[in-house]
């Protein structure tokens, strides 16, 4: 099985739609994803904008990747993610957290690991 990719947030990109369309480049994958996402946030997502080599990376990401606070945080610090922050865990990642309380769960597993 291939390593997961952890974003700063603690959710997988290697599980994400648009992660997975750029990996085998895959038109009618990022056509799928640009669906879903359109309907999902009620926002016309374009079909050429699903190209996203994870969370950790400096090359193809996602829009809202692009601008994410958590994202950038992380990057200034020189983190993992933010499980390997020591101000962990921060009120940025009370948004994310309440909205998919699996990233904590991911994110509180790794801390444990590290200790």
């Amino acid at each position: 099985m291939a390593e997961k990719m952890v974003a700063y947030c603690g959710i997988f990109c290697s599980d994400c739609g648009a992660y997975i369309a750029t990996k085998k480049n895959d038109d009618k994958l990022r056509q799928e994803q640009a669906d879903k996402w359109s309907k999902q946030y009620n926002h016309p997502i374009k079909t050429e904008d699903i190209n996203c080599d994870g969370c950790t990376s400096n090359s193809k990401l996602i829009n809202y990747c692009s601008v994410c606070e958590i994202r950038k945080c992380g990057m200034e610090k020189g983190v993992i993610n933010c499980a390997w922050c020591s101000a962990y865990p921060c009120a940025k990642l009370d948004v994310i957290f309440k909205h998919a309380p699996a990233t904590r769960q991911t994110l509180d597993a790794i801390k444990k690991v590290m200790h």
